[in-house]
């Protein structure tokens, strides 16, 4: 063979191992198919500041004599929830089809505000929707607020009505409008103005709460919207089943009170609000430290783990406590919920927080403030 066509034929060799070789590499990854694994939880120890675990808090599941860390029994008083790794393979499946379901509220602006940003940095932000920023401007002028003077400046309407109320009501306005998808069937069955307005008490009460009784201020921006959303799990279980949830809602709400309420909806469903509230908050894309406050919710009925962090213990039971005073100012949910005070809270809030048994003048002018703001605001 002459040397030329030698070289031909390598050259030809070299040529076509390189395109094979880089026509390969191009190839799409293989599809990966979807694993259903059981969630990890991800906790700190509770602690009080030196180092030392935070007592008096009771740990949602107990040791027994089958071993330590095994479930209590789910019999009688000592019931407790479900926890997400609890939920059945399939059953969490479909929650979260369900959920991805629901609109992309994580996305818009207002959920990555920083929560504790000052009033004319937020009314920076709202000035970029001239929706909510005339409507703010039109609510706080309006009879209903019993102004003497006129508000003319987006920063002095959020000075006045209070930077967090203001947040909380555009929040919801947002999820509310989200939701529009199931809102007709919903309504027809689940008060939802009455919700959103236990949702903003809660929320008033625990501000209320860590401002003028607990002395933590630092803690209002990121407790004060879990107390917003701390209920928002309830509007899954329409979109997740709704004949399963015209049950739940009729159970709920009778006349005859549910000793156990939180059992009908695991009964009903395979899972509770508190479950489903976090997922839903972690596919809106909200801070972890709220997802997590909106699971342990209900700590002054069930307690909490004992390697939960020192400020989310604190959120929870803030929230917890709120809740009971709203439904003490008359603005409770309107499905029934467990509000019993079987676990002690004044390790983590103070004594005095843990004992207050009515609400002071001070919070109920602001709750009646609030409440006429949010009634103007969704009839203007």
């Amino acid at each position: 063979m002459a040397p030329q066509t030698f070289l031909i034929l390598f050259a030809v060799l070299l040529l076509t191992a390189y395109v094979l070789l880089r026509g390969g590499s191009n190839k799409p990854p293989p599809k990966i198919e979807r694993v259903i694994r059981q969630p990890r939880r991800h906790t700190r120890a509770a602690t009080n500041g030196s180092g030392n675990p935070v007592d008096g808090i009771v740990e949602r599941r107990q040791a027994d004599s089958r071993g330590e860390g095994a479930p209590a029994p789910a019999t009688g008083a000592g019931w407790k929830p479900l926890g997400r790794e609890e939920i059945e393979a399939e059953t969490l499946w479909r929650l979260e089809h369900a959920i991805r379901l629901m609109p992309e509220i994580g996305r818009e602006r207002m959920v990555r505000l920083d929560f504790n940003l000052e009033p004319k940095e937020l009314a920076d932000v709202l000035a970029s929707n001239p929706f909510y920023a005339g409507k703010i401007l039109k609510t706080v002028n309006a009879a209903a607020v019993g102004l003497r003077t006129r508000i003319d400046s987006l920063p002095r309407a959020i000075t006045y009505l209070g930077y967090n109320q203001v947040k909380n009501i555009i929040f919801q306005q947002m999820v509310d409008k989200g939701l529009d998808s199931r809102q007709e069937q919903l309504g027809e069955r689940f008060d939802l103005l009455r919700f959103w307005m236990h949702s903003h008490v809660v929320s008033i009460c625990a501000e209320y709460l860590l401002r003028d009784v607990i002395g933590q201020p630092g803690q209002i921006g990121v407790v004060t919207t879990a107390a917003l959303l701390h209920d928002i799990g309830w509007v899954v279980f329409e979109r997740y089943d709704s004949d399963r949830a015209a049950v739940l809602h009729q159970r709920l709400s009778g006349d005859e009170p549910e000793p156990e309420p939180m059992r009908v909806e695991q009964e009903l469903f395979g899972f509770n609000h508190l479950i489903v509230g976090r997922l839903l908050a972690e596919h809106w894309e909200i801070p972890r430290s709220v997802c997590e406050m909106i699971e342990l919710h209900h700590c002054a009925a069930f307690g909490l783990e004992s390697n939960v962090g020192q400020g989310l213990a604190l959120g929870a039971c803030v929230i917890s406590r709120a809740e009971q005073l709203s439904a003490g100012l008359g603005f409770a949910n309107p499905l029934a919920e467990p509000l019993s005070l079987d676990v002690d809270l004044s390790p983590v809030i103070g004594a005095r927080a843990a004992a207050l048994e009515s609400a002071p003048l001070k919070l109920k002018a602001e709750v009646e403030k609030t409440m006429k703001f949010i009634e103007e605001f969704n009839r203007s």
